[in-house]
């Protein structure tokens, strides 16, 4: 403990109260938001803030550590839904809708990444054997395995190549890259080259087995249409047999469309027609003939007209009528040659005559053949119709037995081709789906670079420490500075001293004569400053009576008690410095009783000066009594006031410690009370129950005793 006795009375600077009215109050933003405190807090609690951060780095270094680098190798494969049709008809439509389409891709992305195709692969590769992929020691791990065998709970070996299938199932990705039919496939391992590897061989193993499903998908289905052709080939056998069988029963002779009969009736049917047309025309004929014989016209009938007979004979008439016309004409109707001449012409008109007859009769004959043609083709027709009736049934019977046939012989011959198709199909590969990117080893790791982990971990281990250090200094609820003390109590310019200085040396010096060691400058400054203070605010008191008393610093208020003595005592003052706490501080460091008995001078009101200890300085202290009654508490608060001194100070034990200080405290005659607060020591709580203690009535001056004056 230092005392401070020597100050002059001009050394003043630096111990001026904060900016604002003194103990005025004013709103302040907490105190874990101003940086100066958090620096406060971080110097103070150093190691709180640098444990996370060891920490931090320790479980970086660890997880690196264990954690070896991982890369992700990727390659695309382009899945086209339409694929190649290279037959006619394929075993898969061409055209799909887009949303089957979509659903199509998805679903080959399972069968990308399924057990068959990844199996494929383990084997493949020999993954079974991959270090890698048989799992890596870790400490979870050996402590299940050492918990399981405690508990009697361990299971049998996993099979390798189930190990190695289900570590490959965790290290594959893949996806649907947006609006497209483009499959992203990633596989992650601890070697570059390998990651590329095993991405190219699920996608070659992916495409190799999709290959063979198609092919064995055609295959089978080859082989269950041929299966079938021997049964449909005995259908269309037994159909054809059975329609066969029917028609040699009921006799029904024909071609497969139509019956004997019903051609038959089709050529009678003709041939009528053709009769009556033809008795038609020839009985036309017969009566043009016959026309001409009765008078009419002789180039009426075109028989007559076109017969060369009769052609002949008429330019034979011709011939000899002009003859006669000219034997008429020259020699006369008496003349010879013109009578042989009309013989010649009634000879050929005769004949032409003849001739006509005989046209008419040979017309006649043709048209009652005719008849007769045509009546025995309409008898026979009709006997056709009456047995084309009796037979129309059983045709309809076997027109059904014969479209049966027909059915099995279509299904039979569709089902012979399709499996000739299927046949050469298997050996196709009609799938367009193709590797468009392949995989190329990587070469960044999967993660954050080393640098980055640490510096991240640095920074969370800086903002985990920060926030535990802020954590704990709110637990603490200690008042470290003047500026959170003044925020906590809503009040701005509080006193404050700085830390006295307590070297080994003059705590000696203290102990020997009480006070003769010189301490610090700015200490010496901010006590006489506050003593000035202190003066001024009780203009013309005398004695000015100086109650000093704390929450829980008992050693700080003592310290400060016995620093304003001294610094009064220092500029020639006449001071008296009461030990009024229980625990007797400054009685105790005196190492001397008082000469008189301090409960007799008080009821005898007799002056101070006899239980007075004066000390080289000229500072006098009235040491604790080894016990002062509680009603004689007000009899030392009138001595005091009546002491001849120019400043008393009391000090009193921690508020609510004792009687005596609380009767102190509440002595009204005395205004002056100084509430001392250390920054390192205090706490919040026990500043405010002084406080609340003390009461409303009366506002002591609040005095932070080892502050920062930086602040």
């Amino acid at each position: 403990m230092t005392m401070v006795e020597n100050v002059r009375s001009g050394l003043l600077v630096g111990a001026a109260p904060r900016e604002g009215q003194e103990d005025g109050e004013r709103t302040r933003e907490p105190w874990f938001l101003d940086p100066r405190e958090i620096l406060r807090t971080v110097r103070l609690r150093w190691f709180t803030v640098l444990l996370p951060v060891l920490l931090c780095l320790g479980l970086a270094a660890a997880w690196m550590h264990l954690n070896p680098p991982l890369y992700t190798a990727s390659t695309q494969i382009l899945i086209d839904p339409r694929g190649l049709q290279v037959v006619k008809d394929g075993l898969t439509p061409p055209d799909q809708a887009s949303d089957a389409s979509l659903l199509f891709v998805d679903s080959q992305l399972r069968v990308l990444t399924s057990d068959d195709v990844l199996g494929r692969v383990v084997d493949r590769f020999d993954l079974a054997r991959d270090p890698e992929f048989q799992g890596r020691f870790t400490l979870v791990g050996a402590a299940r395995d050492l918990v399981a065998r405690i508990t009697g709970r361990t299971e049998p070996p996993v099979e390798p190549r189930l190990t190695a299938l289900r570590i490959l199932r965790d290290r594959v990705g893949a996806r649907r890259l947006e609006r497209s039919f483009v499959l992203e496939l990633g596989v992650t391992s601890d070697d570059r080259e390998k990651a590329a590897r095993l991405a190219g061989g699920i996608a070659e193993t992916y495409l190799a087995r999709d290959a063979a499903t198609r092919s064995e998908t055609t295959r089978k289905a080859g082989a269950a249409i041929e299966s079938r052709l021997a049964e449909l080939r005995a259908d269309l056998r037994k159909a054809e047999d059975k329609a066969q069988a029917f028609r040699a029963k009921h006799n029904l002779v024909g071609t497969r469309t139509q019956l004997v009969s019903e051609q038959q009736l089709t050529q009678l049917s003709e041939q009528l027609g053709a009769a009556r047309a033809r008795a038609l025309e020839a009985g036309s004929r017969m009566r043009q003939v016959e026309g001409v014989l009765t008078g009419g016209r002789f180039d009426s009938a075109n028989e007559i007209v076109t017969n060369p007979t009769i052609t002949a004979l008429r330019g034979q008439l011709a011939g000899v009528e002009r003859l006669r016309a000219d034997a008429e004409e020259t020699l006369g109707k008496r003349h010879p040659s013109y009578m042989a001449a009309l013989v010649q012409e009634k000879a050929l008109r005769a004949a032409i005559e003849a001739e006509i007859r005989r046209i008419a009769a040979a017309s006649r004959n043709d048209f009652e053949a005719a008849q007769a043609s045509a009546k025995v083709l309409a008898t026979t027709l009709e006997r056709r119709k009456a047995d084309a009736l009796k037979v129309g049934d059983d045709f309809v019977q076997l027109r059904e037995l014969e479209r049966q046939a027909d059915a099995s012989r279509a299904v039979y011959e569709a089902f012979l081709v399709r499996a000739r198709e299927l046949q050469e199909q298997q050996r196709l590969d009609t799938s367009a789906s193709r590797i468009i990117s392949a995989a190329s080893p990587p070469e960044k790791r999967i993660g954050p670079p080393t640098p980055v982990l640490f510096v991240a971990a640095l920074v969370a281990g800086s903002g985990l420490g920060l926030v535990g250090a802020l954590a704990l200094e709110l637990l603490a609820g200690r008042v470290r500075s003047r500026r959170r003390l003044e925020g906590h109590l809503g009040r701005s310019g509080l006193d404050a001293l700085p830390r006295a200085p307590r070297t080994a040396a003059k705590a000696a010096a203290l102990k020997a004569d009480f006070g003769s060691a010189r301490g610090d400058l700015p200490y010496e400054v901010a006590v006489s400053r506050l003593r000035h203070r202190l003066a001024a605010a009780e203009p013309g008191a005398k004695p000015l009576v100086v109650l000093v008393t704390a929450g829980d610093d008992r050693a700080g208020k003592s310290v400060l008690a016995r620093s304003l003595a001294l610094s009064a005592a220092a500029d020639r003052e006449r001071v008296i410095l009461v030990d009024a706490d229980p625990k007797g501080l400054l009685t105790r460091d005196l190492g001397a009783a008082a000469p008189r008995d301090l409960a007799g001078l008080l009821r005898s009101r007799a002056p101070l000066g006899d239980a007075l200890v004066t000390l080289p300085s000229g500072l006098r202290v009235l040491p604790r009594p080894a016990g002062l009654p509680r009603d004689l508490a007000g009899n030392l608060a009138d001595a005091l006031l009546r002491s001849d001194a120019d400043l008393v100070v009391v000090d009193l034990g921690l508020v609510g410690g004792d009687v005596v200080t609380e009767r102190l405290i509440a002595e009204e005659r005395i205004p002056m009370l100084l509430l001392a607060v250390s920054a390192r020591r205090s706490r919040f709580s026990a500043v405010d129950r002084a406080l609340k203690a003390i009461g409303p009535g009366r506002r002591p001056r609040v005095v932070v005793t080892d502050a920062d004056l930086r602040e």
